[in-house]
């Protein structure tokens, strides 16, 4: 099997012979950062069908098929690195304008990892929901705010008009702060995730405590007095 560059992956997502609503690469980017960061291990199988629209990737061929998940893995492998390792930042291909409101939107390299991450997250959102505590929820919100508010326009206008629009900013000035944060946000992001995860997991390893079993001619635990031979023990109906 021929292992592809990232270059040639990017290709390949960009072809006209990919099923509509591929992701490109930038896109990737931000969905597996999402999919990284999730409070559950998400495996393999259940998120690249995502990256197709639910469809079959139109392969030329075995070897070719091969080559692109071996690829896909090995991007996901690397941004989970980075996730577990508290390495988290933007991917070193994206180029982000100097003009901070040119990032908004699918146009940008920047939009295109955030709606790949906001698509990532919408994904998992009951997962997240199911999983943070209500103290964590707004560092959630706010976070995942600034990380996709950069997808679309009309989004980041909204999230302007309900959160900045009393203040003095103008909607420049409040996507450059929301840029200034990004890779803040991206930590934190990750940092919740990751806490959530080793809280689940260390729950799973605790030992199970089994209560001591009540003897026959021990006092019923019930309360009743009697023995538990004569009361509660299973078969028994004279309680």
């Amino acid at each position: 099997m021929t292992l592809i560059n990232n270059n040639q992956l990017t290709q390949f997502l960009s072809s006209p012979d990919r099923p509509e609503g591929t992701l490109n690469y930038h896109q990737l980017q931000g969905f597996l950062f999402a999919i990284c960061c999730s409070p559950e291990l998400v495996l393999p199988s259940e998120w690249i069908p995502l990256v197709f629209n639910e469809h079959e990737g139109q392969y030329d061929s075995k070897e070719q098929a091969e080559s692109i998940m071996q690829a896909l893995l090995v991007l996901y492998n690397d941004i989970n690195t980075q996730v577990v390792e508290g390495r988290v930042m933007l991917p070193d291909d994206i180029t982000v304008a100097e003009k901070a409101i040119d990032n908004v939107g699918r146009d940008s390299q920047l939009g295109q990892w955030s709606s790949g991450f906001f698509m990532g997250h919408d994904w998992l959102k009951e997962l997240w929901d199911g999983y943070t505590p209500e103290a964590l929820s707004e560092d959630l919100g706010s976070s995942m705010m600034i990380l996709g508010m950069f997808s679309d326009r009309k989004l980041a206008k909204a999230f302007y008009q309900e959160i900045a629009v009393a203040s003095s900013d103008s909607f420049e000035d409040y996507v450059a702060r929301m840029l200034d944060m990004f890779e803040d946000a991206m930590k934190q992001y990750a940092h919740l995730g990751r806490c959530i995860q080793t809280a689940l997991s260390e729950q799973a390893s605790e030992p199970v405590i089994r209560k001591a079993k009540t003897g026959r001619n021990e006092p019923c635990p019930c309360g009743s007095g009697k023995k538990y031979k004569k009361c509660c023990l299973p078969g028994q109906y004279t309680h």
